[in-house]
């Protein structure tokens, strides 16, 4: 899902195409621990060419945007 710099609360420079991204590609996925638990990835990327500027791991599941952005301000 594409969301501004502003949605994140700050702005992610892509060294890859040089310059500061107006607009971050996120995603997330959910699984499970050896032990059971339920862990989540959360990946923020240059819409542009793809490459991860930054990743997050939480425990839970992520159900919404908010929930993944909240993860990606922590």
């Amino acid at each position: 899902m594409i969301v501004t710099s502003n949605q994140l609360n700050q702005s992610l420079y892509c060294e890859k195409c040089g310059k500061e991204q107006a607009q971050i590609d996120i995603w997330w996925k959910d699984g499970r621990n050896d032990d059971g638990l339920g862990y989540s990835e959360v990946f923020a990327e240059c819409p542009s060419c793809h490459t991860q500027l930054l990743k997050k791991d939480a425990y839970g599941e992520i159900r919404s945007v908010e929930d993944a952005l909240h993860i990606l301000q922590g």
